[in-house]
């Protein structure tokens, strides 16, 4: 709750800054240096850093992908890791701070930008970089929840009931938004933007344009199952323009490591002094059967003294399992300065394997594959060496990695994982790779169904495909909730209810 208060008082704060700046609008139109323009850059970074708190926290009031994605279970309190969403209202938490924190500094810094900027390209470049954030952000809405207010949105004043959109309809219009703003970056060419108030590329145009195409191959794979022409067409296109390369391309957010800019992983568990997470044996147990060298990384045995994950749902007593940190925090995920990854280059190459396989572009699966897992290895501070040692192993192999390891059910849901061999063996090294990006291994389960999701011990629902609706929208918007929940046709409003992107 500090955390959230922190961020209320930040964002009264831009508001008066943005509100007394707009009785002098021409005053801006000056040198991009000069202080008078700090309300557009303040923005977006506000948006920048505050979208990838939401995405990153361990606050389970605002974000549980840990847990969905059983890389963790709970200790005392475990209504989260039994899939009860309820009882802290986290749909309601989730979705608020990625539209305040979020979409709506980014929709302010574009309304600013053209007053701020005087240069036609740097202009467009940070017009550009701000609506990729935004599609970003929404990806990470429309994957969870479906349809979702999107025309209307963050317009209280002209639309103070937001109409919700199909969700399908708005994914298709962020992939074009996405393309208008590589058409424009790759326009502009060289050079930089906002400089140091991006805290993720200094600005940098080719970085960002990079950054762009990957999410577009990682937006188009969503549907390859379900759309697959238009999945081909995407990836295809994002591929000749040009995705990640080396894990010097990744998408990363650099924490200074001193609040309110310190790691939120930090901040709600060893700044809030927390013993509340363990490692979750599904997790844990793939890692030990492969003989993984992240395994240090990941976590410790400091007081297990072996390595013990944690039953899923249980009431996991904190000092018999292995755990998420130490006394000495630096160096490890909850150091204050950890960094937060938000797209990466083993990420890229999982997808572009899993493109290999479906026939959308040309390679070899494996070499991918391998790049992939090598990438994780290497960004978690193994070596080459390392990750040599580990893909000599049958188990990991991609020619011969087993439908052992994650064979099973999704919850119970009763959804088999017995696929096709591609899509485990990428699948659970995936999931391994995209450690603490909860939401996003969230995703990648639903979709490829790897590894299996172990039954927790008090399941309130089974696993689920998605996120109900925020509570209020019944009340404060139940006009548009209704008719979205109508939309959503099947179960209606539930977490059994699949959504477009679903087989």
């Amino acid at each position: 709750m500090i955390v959230g208060n922190k961020i209320i008082i930040a964002s009264l704060a831009f508001t008066l800054l943005l509100g007394a700046c707009q009785k002098n609008l021409t005053d801006l139109n000056t040198d991009t240096k000069n202080p008078t323009n700090a309300p557009s850059y303040s923005l977006f970074t506000n948006g920048q850093k505050y979208m990838t708190d939401w995405l990153t926290t361990a606050d389970v009031n605002y974000n549980i992908g840990n847990l969905v994605a059983q890389y963790w279970t709970e200790t005392t309190y475990t209504d989260e890791s039994n899939y009860n969403l309820g009882n802290r209202d986290i749909p309601k938490n989730f979705w608020t701070r990625l539209y305040v924190d979020g979409l709506n500094n980014y929709e302010q810094a574009k309304k600013l930008i053209p007053t701020d900027v005087t240069d036609a390209d740097q202009m467009r470049s940070e017009l550009d970089i701000t609506d990729i954030m935004e599609v970003y952000t929404y990806y990470y809405l429309v994957t969870t929840f479906g349809n979702l207010p999107y025309t209307q949105a963050n317009d209280i004043d002209k639309y103070p009931f937001p109409a919700y959109d199909d969700a399908k309809t708005v994914y298709s219009d962020l992939l074009t938004r996405l393309d208008s703003s590589i058409a424009g970056l790759s326009a502009v060419g060289s050079g930089s933007s906002f400089g140091a108030a991006d805290i993720m590329y200094s600005g940098d145009v080719p970085s960002w344009l990079k950054f762009a195409n990957s999410l577009k191959l990682k937006m188009a794979m969503l549907l390859a199952d379900t759309d697959p022409t238009t999945a081909k067409t995407k990836v295809s296109e994002a591929v000749a323009a040009g995705v990640f390369t080396s894990n010097a391309d990744n998408g990363v957010f650099r924490y200074t490591g001193v609040t309110p800019n310190a790691n939120p992983i930090w901040v709600a568990v060893i700044q809030s002094n927390r013993n509340d997470f363990v490692i979750a044996n599904t997790l844990l147990n793939s890692m030990v059967t492969l003989s993984d060298p992240r395994r240090t990384a990941y976590y410790t045995n400091e007081y297990s003294n072996a390595d013990i994950g944690g039953s899923v749902g249980d009431n996991n007593t904190w000092n018999n399992y292995s755990n998420i940190y130490w006394g000495n925090v630096k160096g490890t995920i909850v150091d204050p300065g950890a960094p937060a990854d938000l797209l990466d280059y083993s990420e890229v190459s999982f997808l572009l394997a899993e493109a290999v396989e479906r026939g959308f572009i040309s390679g070899t699966a494996s070499d991918y594959y391998n790049a992939g897992v090598t990438a994780s290895i290497e960004y978690w501070g193994g070596s080459t060496s390392d990750a040599n040692t580990y893909l000599a192993q049958t188990k990991v192999a991609y020619a011969t990695a087993p439908g052992g390891i994650g064979v099973g059910s999704i919850g119970s849901t009763g959804v088999s994982t017995t696929g096709v061999q591609w899509k485990q063996a990428i699948g659970i090294q995936k999931y391994i790779s995209l450690y603490l990006r909860g939401m996003d291994a969230w995703v990648e389960i639903r979709r490829l169904q790897y590894p299996a999701m172990a039954i927790p011990t008090s399941a309130k629902t089974p696993f689920p495909w998605r996120y109900t609706y925020p509570s209020d929208e019944q009340t404060a918007n139940g006009g548009s909730y209704k008719a979205a929940v109508t939309a959503l046709g099947g179960n209606g409003d539930q977490v059994t209810t699949k959504l477009f992107w679903m087989q």
